[in-house]
């Protein structure tokens, strides 16, 4: 049986800090070895040396741990890997980068290894840095698009869900369905569902093909992609049934 009396180490993405009692922290990780993870954090309220500035939102720590990680242990130490300070030298990523965080909490709030939605935040994290705010939206798309995939909850974007014709005209995404229409399928079924025009089927479609380090190739849209952005998290809550931030 394995012991966790030892110290354990993995690479983990703060998701939040709540204060406890007059000088502890709880601090929650996002860790490539174990999940989502709760760790008391002793004494970070007043000592700035022990964790090194590592404890702030979205910061990407390798930690060190004492006792069993589903059983809120100890934090032993840290190093911090990536503290992301561009991010929140910018409002407009900080608030894209907190609806990542939210859409993890929601949905991947479990002690159990999931090191594509790990790798997914880290990569989009880097990503939005290291960038323009004005691609920031594009961006957004992409991880809702890709986290949606890790959960097998993807949309189908590239044919009618009923005729299974192939969309390249203005259509229809219908949230109970999963997916778009064509025209004629949802005149026939009376949908009164949001309407699509060709170049947001197209930009959804492929969203859902290009890799996240491949995101510049949604620069041949011109146009706002938050319409889809927002139906992608109306899909999402339909679907989970979670309420999530738009």
């Amino acid at each position: 049986m394995r012991s966790f009396s030892k110290v354990n180490t993995s690479k983990a993405i703060v998701l939040s800090v709540t204060s406890f009692g007059e000088s502890d922290r709880y601090i929650q990780f996002l860790t490539q070895q174990w999940g989502v993870i709760t760790v008391l954090a002793k004494a970070a309220r007043k000592s700035k040396r022990r964790y090194v500035g590592g404890l702030d939102l979205f910061c990407h720590d390798e930690i060190f741990i004492k006792g069993d990680p589903k059983e809120r242990p100890y934090l032993n130490e840290l190093v911090v890997l990536n503290c992301f300070a561009g991010i929140r030298e910018s409002l407009g990523k900080l608030l894209t980068a907190g609806k990542w965080i939210q859409w993890t909490k929601k949905f991947a709030n479990y002690p159990t290894p999931m090191p594509g939605i790990y790798s997914l935040l880290g990569q989009s994290l880097a990503l939005l840095e290291k960038n323009s705010e004005q691609h920031s939206e594009r961006l957004d798309l992409l991880f809702r698009i890709k986290f949606l995939t890790q959960l097998g909850l993807q949309p189908q974007s590239r044919l009618c869900v009923q005729c299974t014709v192939e969309l390249n005209a203005d259509c229809y995404f219908d949230l109970p369905a999963g997916g778009l229409f064509c025209e004629q399928c949802a005149l026939l079924n009376h949908l009164k569902t949001a309407k699509l025009k060709s170049w947001e089927q197209k930009a959804l479609s492929i969203a859902e093909q290009i890799r996240l380090t491949q995101w510049h190739v949604l620069n041949i849209f011109e146009e706002n992609l938050s319409n889809l952005i927002n139906l992608l998290t109306q899909f999402a809550s339909y679907h989970t049934h979670v309420r999530l931030p738009l």
